[in-house]
């Protein structure tokens, strides 16, 4: 028989696991081959390739092992191999194989032209999805939606929309015209990857895929309700956009910024989707006396979370406000706890209510951070009785910081400082009757004033440090994995807390290490020497990080310099062996499970935490040394820099500064003008379609090409990490760049 090359992929690929002795795998999605095609072709002559990265690289080095020619007609710009580059590396396996064995020759030629081509992949249903099979109400939904998307308007920046205005009417499922339509309004969608529309069965692999369904959760009626599920979302989060779009003409949001909470939007979704599941939440609802959230702060078993919630604190005025309430017997609304437990007892972290429990300790001298800088200044004034006074008269106490202090005890001080606030002055209704006495007054000047609180007429300071019949109520969830927490926040955003996707993972990972040491890098966790005591004395040189980043027009608002700080250092450690192609949340995330998980990991260790921060310090301040002639005006927007532009080039930086050191500073008067040339090119333009995969592209090739004008090897820039982190993703990254290396 004679030997010719597959005639389709299915058969080339039954041939690489034949010759490779391994079990046939079905292909992928879109008729993909898997990469374990390529690792059992390779293993039929003695060559390893699982460890490297992408597809593409291993087809170039089993390639070169067979002395086969290997271009870019053997593999596409997204790191699938061609049929062309498939029969190259069969075919040179073959040859490679017989001229070890000549007389095995025929018996070889013979197997492999009889093999049975490779399976396709999973399609629903006989060979399509059958939706003329839903349901009319499930059709029409599916239709109104998608025809709502159709409808004209302005699109965010890199959704490549054209209107259609498609009648909900023409949205047929009998004739298969829905596939049609439905991907016209794809980009709405924010899928990760575009429908596949070569074929119907095509799209109906790429749609279930898309969807996250697979194997016998994808029948027509499952698909129906995960798509409804999917347009439902892309309408709402169509609608805020142009609403954020209307405040434009006023200046107060720009297509920009509009853009950007859409697109955060959908990744706080897809993080959702993607969060592992959990099982049972055990939660107790209950009702607390004040002075059990007393008690437990001066014990230190509450923590109100300055790592993960949010930093500020009520002005005073809205304190004020709420210890009247609790005065008049107002009820207020339940603290939300989560109760961790380990070899060092049980602590409460405050989920809601933390501005609430804040206001109580503040006014009654019982915080814990003002109890923690008079105990210090105890020491430096050497009055040992100074915390007696603190709590016990608090205007005297300030008589004796004037005497100490330079500066003022003003009320923003008092703020900072959490020390107490006096009640609001002058004619306050609230405070009326036997309340009135109270206005004006510090609780340390009235906890033996008498008044009625839900019937029972009490001290003031029984109120707040016994028993009483006020009560706050409670719900403390129970034996709550790291999982269940981000579920908790999910939970209390979609009921109105409003946390954002970065104050959640603050939550799910706050006891790390990393996190802490991030947070408190990116200037957005309040105290160094409370969330990241570790950092305190490289702080000096670390804090510049925070003011850069601001400068580059990054605030505090929103914890967004934690994530980008947090993105650059998933790109260059997290490593799951292949490409980086999933969502920024989802990899950043990756990160965190794998240092979590992993209790031997590096970056368990305060020390390695630090000298990682040291180099995204390093980055950003050589980052910073670069002037504005140094980055071409397109790739630069207007002379301010984009989330997407500023994280390529600050992962291409850290990389680089891994390996040069100190030395990054001096070499860079020297190569400017390569990195204008650099940024200038069509590889760094941004991508117009806002996919995970397409913007993981971008940065590759920005941060391979800053490595190139540095001349500094990628897999020594790996190494580098790789030696001090324990861990690089580096290799992985650049495999989307589609460059050897």
């Amino acid at each position: 028989m004679q030997y010719a090359s597959a005639a389709n992929k299915a058969e080339a690929v039954a041939r690489m696991y034949y010759l490779g002795g391994a079990p046939v795998e079905p292909l992928g999605p879109g008729a993909k081959e898997k990469r374990s095609a390529l690792e059992a072709l390779a293993g039929a002559i003695g060559l390893d390739v699982t460890a490297i990265p992408g597809k593409a690289e291993c087809g170039r080095r089993l390639a070169q092992a067979v002395r086969v020619a290997w271009d870019d007609d053997c593999h596409s710009t997204g790191g699938t191999i061609t049929l062309l580059g498939l029969n190259r590396l069969v075919d040179g396996v073959v040859e490679a194989l017989v001229a070890r064995d000549i007389a095995r020759e025929e018996q070889l030629v013979n197997e492999l032209m009889s093999l049975a081509p490779a399976p396709g992949p999973h399609v629903p249903g006989p060979e399509r999805l059958s939706m003329e099979e839903i349901s009319s109400e499930a059709k029409q939904n599916i239709a109104e939606l998608i025809a709502s998307l159709s409808a004209a308007g302005t699109a965010p920046a890199g959704v490549s929309f054209v209107a259609t205005e498609i009648a909900a009417d023409a949205v047929r499922f009998d004739d298969g015209s829905w596939r049609e339509h439905l991907a016209s309004v794809q980009d709405w969608l924010a899928f990760d990857s575009d429908l596949d529309v070569m074929s119907a069965e095509g799209f109906d692999i790429s749609l279930v895929a898309l969807l996250g369904l697979s194997g016998t959760d994808a029948d027509a009626t499952a698909v129906a309700a995960r798509l409804t599920g999917r347009l439902e979302k892309a309408v709402e989060l169509r609608a805020q956009f142009d609403e954020r779009l209307e405040g434009e003409a006023e200046g107060g949001v720009t297509l920009g910024s509009a853009s950007q909470e859409w697109s955060e939007a959908w990744a706080e979704i897809k993080d959702d989707e993607t969060s592992e599941g959990s099982g049972p939440i055990r939660a107790i609802a209950d009702t607390w006396p004040i002075n059990q959230f007393v008690r437990l702060a001066n014990y230190e078993e509450l923590e109100l979370s300055p790592s993960y919630q949010r930093a500020d604190v009520w002005p005073t005025g809205d304190a004020q406000l709420l210890i009247e309430s609790v005065l008049r017997g107002i009820p207020l609304p339940s603290i939300i706890l989560l109760q961790q437990s380990d070899d060092d007892g049980t602590r409460y972290e405050a989920v809601d209510g933390k501005q609430r429990l804040t206001s109580i300790l503040r006014f009654t001298g019982n915080h814990p951070t003002a109890l923690a800088h008079v105990r210090a200044k105890a020491e430096q004034w050497g009055e040992s009785s100074l915390e007696v006074l603190f709590r016990r008269d608090y205007p005297a106490f300030k008589k004796l910081w004037k005497q100490h202090e330079p500066d003022s005890l003003t009320a923003q001080v008092e703020r900072n400082l959490y020390f107490p606030f006096a009640l609001r002055k002058g004619d306050v209704k609230p405070l009326s009757g036997d309340l009135a006495p109270l206005r004006g007054k510090y609780y340390s000047e009235i906890r033996e004033e008498k008044i009625t609180v839900v019937g029972q007429k009490r001290r003031v300071e029984a109120l707040f440090e016994e028993q009483t019949n006020y009560k706050l109520p409670v719900i403390v969830y129970e034996e709550v994995t790291p999982a269940q927490v981000h579920e908790v926040f999910s939970l209390y955003n979609k009921q109105g807390k409003h946390l954002n996707a970065e104050e959640i993972r603050n939550a799910r990972y706050h006891q790390l290490p990393l996190m802490r040491g991030l947070l408190a890098t990116a200037g957005d966790a309040g105290d160094v020497n409370i969330v990241a005591p570790f950092l305190a004395h490289e702080w000096d040189d670390l804090s510049s990080t925070a003011e850069t980043l601001d400068g580059y027009g990054f605030g505090k608002a929103g914890y967004k310099r934690t994530k980008l700080l947090s993105w650059v250092a998933a790109a260059l450690l997290a490593d799951d062996g292949g490409p980086t192609t999933r969502s920024t949340a989802a990899h950043i995330n990756l990160l965190f499970d794998t240092v979590r998980e992993e209790k031997s990991n590096k970056l368990n260790d305060e020390a390695v935490v630090l000298d990682a921060m040291l180099l995204l310090d390093h980055a950003v301040d050589a980052h910073a040394v670069t002037s504005d002639e140094s980055w071409a005006p397109a790739f630069k927007a207007q002379g301010k820099w984009q989330e997407l532009q500023l994280v390529g080039t600050l992962i291409g930086f850290a990389a680089v500064r891994a390996v040069l050191e100190d030395a990054i500073e001096d070499r860079l008067p020297q190569v400017e003008e390569r990195i204008r040339e650099a940024s200038a090119s069509k590889a760094w333009q941004r991508p117009v379609k806002t996919q995970s995969r397409e913007q993981w592209m971008h940065t590759a090739r920005v941060v391979a090409s800053l490595l190139e004008v540095f001349d500094v090897e990628p897999r020594t820039a790996h190494a580098a990490l790789s030696d001090r982190f324990g861990q690089s993703g580096l290799l992985n990254l650049l495999s989307l760049a589609e460059l050897p290396y």
